[in-house]
C-alpha cells in the first residue's frame, strides 16, 4: 500500500485481513458500527462495508482511525504474503541480477547480492564476496574496513579462505575461517571480513534477521526512550537473573519478606538469591514461580553463551549426525553455530542422501526456514501447503524461504549423489507465549483471532 490518498489496500487477501484488522480494532476499543462511524466521519452503514470487505480500506481510513484512536497506523496494516504457495524460491540467477559492489575507503569492498528473504519473516540473507585481498591475520592491518555494527543478529556461514575480524570492546580479533566454518553473532558489535588470496572465491553467506528485536518491541521502546530501555535490559550473569526476579517483585507491589515467606525460603537466603550473591535451586525457583503466580519458566534466565559477543563454530568440531535412522538416514546433518540466547534458532548444513519421497524425509517446524544450496549437486524440494503437492529443483545458488509448520523433504536428484544446504531456521512473532495463549482460547476463538469477522456481542439478543 502505498500512502497517497484514497489508495485502496491493492490485492483482494490483503484487503480481507485489513477489514478483519479494522473490525477487531473497533471491538477492542468497544465501538460498534454507529460509534465507529461517528469517530471516523463515516456514512451510516460505511463501516459494516469496511469490514466485511466489500469496501476498501485506504490509507485515508488508517490515518484518521489512528488521528481518532489511540493506536498506530501500522495496527491496521496487514502482513503482506508473499508466498502464497508456502515457499518463495529465488533462483541464482536472480541473485546475481541483484550484485552490487559496496566500496569502504574508496576501495572496492564487498560485492553483495539478494538471496530469499519474505516479508513474513524477519530474515535479510545476502551473499557477499570479499574484495579485499590481505596477506596477513592481523586485526589491525589496515586494509581491514570495520563496519559499525547493525541491528540484526547475524548468521555467518563461510565459503573458501576467508579472514573474520570482530571487535568487543576495546579487544580486536582476527580469525582465519575455511569452508563450512560458522559464526554467530550479537548485534551492534563491530566485524569485517577479508580475503586470504585472490586465486579462489572468499565468500560467506550472511544470514541477518531481528528476531523479537525488531517490531513492536523496538518501536516501544523509542518512544520510551534511552531510561527506559537501560531500565529493561538484562544484563548477562548472575546479576541479570536477579534482576529479573527483582522485577517480579515489582511488579507484585511485594517485598523480598514477603515473598519469602509465600515461598517458604529463609528470608536472608532469599535476599542473597533476589541480590544475585546465590543461585536458586529449582526447588527453590519453583517455589517463587508458585508465590508470584507465574510459570517456572518465567524466572529462567536467557542470557547470551557469546564470549566477547560471537559464537565460532569450526566445521571441523561440529557435530555431525545420521537422521532419523542411523541405518538407512534421509540426512546428514552438522550443527553450526548458535547461541541459546536464541532456543528457537537453528542452524545446519543439511546433505540428503535420499533419491526417492519417504516419510521420513519429511521434516516439519514451527520455525520459518531458510536454504541455500551449496556444492556443485542440485537438490528436489518438495512440500505440501493448502492440501497441495509441489516439487522443485533447486540449483547451486538458489535459495528459498519456507514458512513455518510446512512438511518439506530435501532429496538428491542423482542416486549416490548427496545434494547439500544451508538451513538456518528461526522463530518468529509467534513466541512460546503466544503459542500457549492460543490454545488457552475458548473454543472458536482461534479462527477469530486469525480474521475477526462479527462484533463483541449481539446487538439484537439480550444474552
Amino acid at each position: 500500500m502505498n500512502a497517497s490518498a484514497d489508495t485502496a489496500v491493492p490485492d483482494r487477501d490483503f484487503q480481507t485481513r485489513a477489514a478483519a484488522l479494522l473490525r477487531a480494532a473497533a471491538n477492542d476499543l468497544k465501538r460498534n458500527d454507529a460509534n465507529a462511524e461517528d469517530d471516523l466521519d463515516l456514512p451510516r452503514g460505511t463501516f459494516s462495508e469496511l469490514t466485511s470487505g466489500t469496501r476498501p480500506v485506504t490509507w485515508d481510513l488508517i490515518r484518521k482511525a489512528a488521528r481518532m484512536w489511540p493506536l498506530n497506523e501500522r495496527d491496521l496494516l496487514p502482513v503482506h504474503d508473499d508466498c502464497p504457495a508456502g515457499v518463495r524460491i529465488v533462483r541464482v540467477e536472480e541473485s546475481v541480477a541483484s550484485a552490487r559492489v559496496i566500496e569502504r575507503g574508496a576501495v572496492p569492498y564487498y560485492e553483495y547480492r539478494d538471496t530469499a528473504m519474505s516479508r513474513i519473516s524477519s530474515y535479510r540473507p545476502e551473499w557477499i564476496r570479499m574484495l579485499q585481498v590481505v596477506g596477513d591475520d592481523e586485526p589491525e592491518n589496515p586494509d581491514v574496513r570495520w563496519n559499525n555494527g547493525h541491528l540484526l543478529y547475524q548468521f555467518t556461514y563461510f565459503i573458501g579462505p576467508v579472514n573474520y575480524y570482530y571487535r568487543w570492546g576495546a579487544k580486536k580479533r582476527c580469525v582465519p575461517m575455511n569452508t563450512g566454518d560458522s559464526v554467530w553473532g550479537l548485534p551492534y558489535a563491530p566485524h569485517s571480513f577479508t580475503a586470504r588470496t585472490a586465486a579462489e572465491p572468499a565468500l560467506i553467506l550472511a544470514l541477518t534477521y531481528g528476531g523479537s528485536l525488531v517490531g513492536d518491541a523496538q518501536r516501544e521502546l523509542s518512544v520510551t526512550g534511552p531510561e527506559v530501555a537501560a531500565a529493561a535490559a538484562l544484563p548477562p550473569g548472575p546479576q541479570g537473573r536477579a534482576a529479573l526476579l527483582r522485577s517480579f517483585l515489582d511488579s507484585r507491589i511485594t517485598t523480598v519478606a514477603d515473598i519469602a515467606e509465600r515461598a517458604a525460603i529463609p528470608i536472608p537466603r532469599a535476599a542473597d538469591v533476589f541480590s544475585g550473591k546465590a543461585d536458586p535451586s529449582w526447588a527453590e525457583l519453583s517455589a517463587l514461580a508458585d508465590a508470584f503466580g507465574v510459570n517456572p519458566r518465567e524466572l529462567l534466565p536467557g542470557g547470551s553463551a557469546a564470549v566477547d559477543g560471537v559464537a565460532i563454530a569450526p566445521h571441523a568440531r561440529a557435530r555431525t549426525r545420521l537422521h532419523p535412522d542411523p541405518t538407512d538416514p534421509a540426512y546428514r546433518l552438522t550443527t553450526l553455530a548458535g547461541d541459546r540466547l536464541h532456543p528457537h534458532t537453528t542452524a545446519f548444513e543439511v546433505e540428503a542422501l535420499r533419491y526417492e519421497e519417504s516419510d521420513a524425509a519429511r521434516l516439519t517446524t514451527y520455525q520459518h526456514q531458510y536454504l541455500y544450496v551449496l556444492g556443485e549437486s542440485s537438490v528436489r524440494l518438495t512440500w505440501v501447503h493448502g492440501g497441495r503437492s509441489y516439487a522443485e529443483v533447486l540449483e547451486p545458488g538458489d535459495s528459498a524461504y519456507l514458512r513455518p509448520y510446512l512438511p518439506a523433504a530435501l532429496l538428491a536428484t542423482e542416486l549416490g549423489t548427496a545434494g547439500k544446504v544451508l538451513l538456518l531456521r528461526i522463530g518468529g512473532a509467534v513466541t512460546t507465549e503466544v503459542r500457549f495463549g492460543l490454545g488457552a482460547m475458548a473454543e472458536g476463538g482461534l479462527n477469530r483471532y486469525l480474521a475477526e469477522d462479527r462484533l463483541w456481542y449481539r446487538p439484537n439478543e439480550n444474552d
